[in-house]
């Protein structure tokens, strides 16, 4: 499988090089997908404050951030790392830890599902428990 091709996005909106460590933003350009490059929540927060924070970021000039599904954030699982198992040159400050997705479980509308960044795997909670979260902006939006 070819690896994700990752670009860094300064608060400028433009491109860095690969060894900047000022990016803001990180650009999925196979997936028209925009990250943010650290954690909209300052600490564990239940799902609501995760999406609520998504929805309120205003970053790089855009206001429709939301949280990603968790086919979106399984694309930023590097198997090859783990504490945290996300590529850190490119993503600042991964706690090892559950990140919410905005996707449902399909058991029950109270549950959601999350990646764990410490070893990469998916599972899903109570909205209720705590967690962290990347925001994402689509191609489009």
């Amino acid at each position: 499988m070819n690896p994700i091709t990752l670009k860094k996005i300064g608060a400028d909106r433009n491109q860095l090089p690969d060894d900047s460590n000022d990016q803001v933003a990180v650009f999925l350009p196979d997936y028209g997908l925009t990250f943010t490059a650290t954690n909209i929540v300052d600490s564990d927060v239940p799902h609501s404050e995760c999406a609520a924070a998504a929805k309120a970021l205003d970053l790089l000039g855009h206001t429709d951030w939301d949280l990603p599904t968790i086919e979106e954030y399984q694309l930023l699982i590097d198997r090859s790392r783990h504490s945290p198992a996300i590529n850190t040159d490119f993503f600042k400050d991964i706690q090892n830890d559950w990140y919410w997705s905005k996707t449902p479980a399909a058991w029950s509308s109270a549950s959601a599902w999350d990646v764990n960044f410490y070893y990469g795997f998916v599972y899903s909670f109570h909205r209720s428990y705590n967690g962290f979260a990347l925001a994402v902006r689509r191609a489009g939006q």
